[in-house]
């Protein structure tokens, strides 16, 4: 169950659960964070409605970020666990890579972190760091938005380590299960408009729930961590404490035009998925899983 922020895939997941009695995995890469409920839209206790969710709560903000890999394998041993149950398994979230890692016939291999690598990097803008992808591997670039710092430096990581293109690395995966992928109608250029207001309202109601104040927690405890400083949500506040902006409200205003910008970089790759099937309700999923 995939689509853009916003977009209700967490309510529509737990109405299917509760309906074929499933057992949900997260696959969004803030809300393996402790503390950062209110940022990642966590799902309170309440709102799960008694369905077991998986990877939440999983790591703190510190160190290397969580990564695709790290969430395969992760996903992997989740899977079994509620296989063991004999229960059907939902795969939820809007990380777009991490859900191709786990699900797609191709993978990539192994590859450890280059930490020296890493920190002379990370000292370069995200300009620089695309061109330097794109001159060792066009077609990967071609994937990756500058902007995704975190992601351009793995690919360099790869990249060096692989001494060629990554693409000719992937091999085939051995699957041991068929998906099925599901997004409702946000994904259509019609509801573009309606899901940004969606994303509007989501930011204002996360700020009245209390957004800044879960910033200035999780800095006063981590300090300004990677995982931190590159969340939508909290990089405004940085970038305020900074001087960037001259209020609280203009860094709102800031959460709310990168939250729908990214919306829009998901909304890109979902529309060239042609496997995933529209579904506006867990009434109309069932329909199809029955004629499946």
């Amino acid at each position: 169950m995939t689509g853009p922020t916003a977009s209700g895939k967490t309510a529509l997941s737990i109405n299917l659960a509760k309906k074929i009695d499933a057992e949900i995995i997260c696959a969004d890469s803030r809300i393996v964070y402790k503390g950062l409920d209110i940022v990642s839209a966590k799902p309170s206790i309440q709102e799960m409605e008694g369905i077991l969710h998986h990877l939440i709560d999983i790591k703190t903000p510190v160190g290397e970020p969580y990564s695709a890999g790290d969430f395969c394998i992760d996903a992997k041993k989740s899977i079994e666990e509620i296989r063991e149950k004999n229960k059907p398994v939902i795969i939820t979230g809007g990380t777009w890579f991490y859900i191709k890692c786990l699900l797609d016939e191709k993978m990539l291999p192994e590859i450890s972190p280059d930490v020296n690598l890493r920190k002379e990097l990370e000292t370069l803008d995200n300009i620089t760091l695309w061109q330097m992808l794109e001159k060792r591997d066009k077609k990967r670039a071609e994937k990756i938005h500058p902007n995704n710092k975190e992601r351009v430096i793995r690919a360099l990581e790869m990249a060096k380590k692989l001494k060629g293109e990554i693409s000719n690395a992937e091999r085939a995966k051995n699957t041991e299960c068929e998906a099925i992928w599901f997004a409702n109608d946000f994904i259509e250029e019609k509801n573009r408009e309606e899901l940004y207001k969606r994303i509007d309202t989501r930011v204002d109601n996360m700020v009245s729930e209390g957004l800044y104040y879960e910033w200035e927690r999780m800095t006063s405890i981590y300090g300004r961590t990677k995982v931190l400083e590159n969340t939508i949500g909290y990089k405004e506040f940085f970038e305020l404490e900074d001087g960037e902006y001259s209020s609280v409200n203009e860094a709102i205003e800031k959460i709310k035009q990168r939250t729908r910008n990214f919306a829009k970089r998901q909304l890109t790759f979902f529309k060239g998925e042609k496997k995933i099937i529209r579904a506006n309700d867990a009434d109309e999923i069932l329909r199809y899983l029955d004629e499946f």
